[in-house]
């Protein structure tokens, strides 16, 4: 793979692409792929698509969500779409990863009012024409039972204990529920 450093010339809309990607960050991880797909995007005409994925637990986004949001504008800007992704499965049963604690499960009345709110909000920064929002309930309410199960058999507690938020909560004795 090619980096910023590689003596392989890249195109000047790959170039000026990667530079806007770089621009305010203080590390581009992992910039090889990142320069591999823009090449690939530039060399067959089609554009990127990026995803955000926000669980709606709050009604309202955060001002840290800016930061992000306006990085993917800038990739609008260069012609790549934008997934807006909704966590409304996760929403729905107190998502345990990335706290502290298992979040609360809200209702469908809840999610569907904060989800709304988010998409409002992130459209002030995204452009609505080039953002395709999607529902992560699309493809999890269709596994069902069996499906759940069998999609949980492949992780390992093991697995599990590698992430640092439960590995902490583990030692700190709180519980993390098997979901």
């Amino acid at each position: 793979m090619m980096d910023s450093n590689s003596p392989v010339e890249l195109p000047d809309a790959v170039r000026n692409a990667l530079a806007i990607t770089k621009r305010g960050c203080a590390e581009l991880l992992v910039e090889a792929d990142w320069i591999a797909k823009l090449t690939r995007s530039h060399q067959t005409g089609q554009p990127l698509r990026i995803k955000l994925g926000l669980d709606p637990t709050a009604p309202d986004i955060h001002i840290g969500h800016t930061v992000v949001l306006n990085k993917l504008r800038q990739l609008q800007d260069l012609g790549h779409t934008v997934i807006f992704l909704i966590g409304d499965f996760t929403s729905r049963i107190g998502d345990p990863s990335g706290r502290n604690a298992t979040r609360p499960p809200l209702t469908i009345e809840q999610i569907k009012t904060n989800a709304e709110t988010y998409y409002a909000q992130a459209s002030l920064v995204l452009d609505p024409q080039k953002t395709e929002i999607r529902y992560n309930s699309e493809w999890s309410e269709p596994l069902g039972a069996d499906g759940m199960i069998r999609l949980a058999a492949k992780y390992t507690l093991a697995r599990l204990l590698e992430r640092d938020d439960f590995t902490k909560r583990f030692k700190e004795g709180v519980p993390i529920a098997m979901h």
